[in-house]
């Protein structure tokens, strides 16, 4: 059990360091609030890719990869805030921006049940 804990935790730190990453190189490239659409987006389709090539275990890699990994790196609570910030300059981008990252991440996760179903069942 302990071993599990210190992989995610080792996992997630990491995870967090590269979304802090994307979030800094993609301000510096003036697109602030794309680093998370693209952090959500792209960290759903690592999930669905990872799960499908190591499989449906409760491996080590699975728990460093997708609960500490990637449980770190994408994130909900940097969305909301980047809401509020856009909010603050236009109404219309704000609500642009969340219909875009839900839409984006609903379709992610259907995706990946309709392939689950189709390989686990």
């Amino acid at each position: 059990m302990l071993s599990k804990l210190i992989l995610v935790f080792v996992g997630g730190g990491l995870g967090s360091s590269l979304r802090y990453f994307v979030n800094i190189y993609s301000q510096e490239l003036n697109y602030s609030q794309s680093g998370t659409v693209f952090v959500n987006v792209f960290g759903s389709f690592l999930f669905g890719l990872i799960f499908v090539i190591l499989g449906n275990k409760t491996s080590f890699m699975n728990i460093f990869l997708l609960t500490g990994v990637l449980g770190g790196f994408t994130t909900f609570s940097q969305f909301s805030f980047d809401v509020i910030q856009l909010q603050n300059s236009s109404n219309l981008i704000s609500i642009m921006y969340v219909l875009f990252s839900l839409f984006l991440s609903i379709l992610a996760l259907c995706i990946g049940i309709y392939l689950g179903n189709k390989i686990f069942n």
